[in-house]
Order: structure tokens, then sequence, then C-alpha cells
């Protein structure tokens, strides 16, 4: 069982650590350019999931408290999962989240990210490994995602990549605004 306060102090050293930090492959920008503004203004919140059929996940999805820029769900019950189910699932579960205006991305121990930044020098404080769900306001993220790809934040990403991340996220926005 995951220690609570250990956990939000080791997904907050994960991010000053790897994700704040600027790199080469990201156009010299962090690999999360406003994670350190939402840290910063306690606008991010760290919970251990309950796993399993994610319960839990879909009540933050239907009643997002927009106090939180993201809520970074960890999962412990990560080897009933895998990377593809777990990908899967973000998948299915995004149908509903862009209804709400939201948008779910994730990572599995065993998920391999060929955009990922490195994470070589970084030293968890947890022995237990578990996956990670963001859930953020769809549209909040494509304007951040529009403004760095101004930047040249995704010129090193593959374009495949690109389509299947960053382009089908602001398709879907599109489409559901449309409906509105």
């Amino acid at each position: 069982m995951l220690d609570k306060a250990l956990l939000k102090k080791e997904i907050r050293q994960w991010s000053s650590e790897v994700l704040e930090v600027p790199d080469k492959s990201f156009n010299n920008l962090p690999a999360c350019p406003f994670a350190k503004f939402s840290w910063n203004k306690d606008r991010v919140r760290v919970m251990q999931g309950e796993g399993g059929y994610w319960y839990d996940l879909l009540k933050i999805i239907q009643n997002f408290d927009d106090k939180y820029d993201v809520v970074v769900y960890c999962g412990t019950d990560y080897e009933k999962i895998t990377a593809d189910e777990l990908e899967l699932r973000i998948d299915i579960l995004n149908e509903e989240a862009v209804q709400n205006d939201l948008w779910v991305m994730g990572s599995h121990p065993d998920t391999e990210i060929d955009h990922a930044v490195s994470q070589e020098n970084f030293e968890p404080i947890l022995e237990e490994d578990y996956y990670q769900i963001f859930v953020q306001r769809l549209e909040v993220l494509i304007k951040a995602s529009d403004s760095i790809k101004k930047k040249g934040y995704y010129k090193k990403y593959k374009s495949d990549d690109f389509k299947q991340l960053i382009q089908r996220r602001k398709e879907k926005w599109l489409e559901q605004k449309n409906l509105k």
C-alpha cells in the first residue's frame, strides 16, 4: 500500500526533476511547460486510485473540480493491466471525458514512449510501481498545446505520434465544440 503523502512528494519531485527541466527534445522547453506553475499555485491533485474498474476515476471525470489544473491518478494494480490495456481504457474514457471538456492521458510502468523525456537520473522515493493517469481540461490543454507548438515544442515528434496524440485530441475537441 502506497503512503499518500510520499506518493504526492514523489510525483512532485518527478515533476520538478523530469518534467519541468528544459530539454533539447522539446526545443529547450520543459517536457511539461506548465507543470511548475500548476504546482506553485497548488492546482495539482495527486491521488491513489482504487484501480480495478476505475469507478473513482469516472467520478472525477463526471465531476471535475476546476480548482485543479490536473488530477494525477496513480494506480497500484498495474500488474493486473497491461500497458496496451491501459491505453485502450484511456481511449474509451476519453469518449466520456471529451463531453465534459476533459482529456485523459496516462502511462504504465511498461509503456514505451518515443517522445518521452529522459528519466535516467530520477531516483524514486517509493519502491512500489504504479501507472499514472492525468485528467485535464481539454480546452486549456488545446490552447497550451497550440502555444508551445509555435515555439517548436513538437519539432522532433514523429508525424504519426503528433497525429495520434496532438491532432486527435484537437479534432475531438472541435467535434464536441461544434455539437454545442
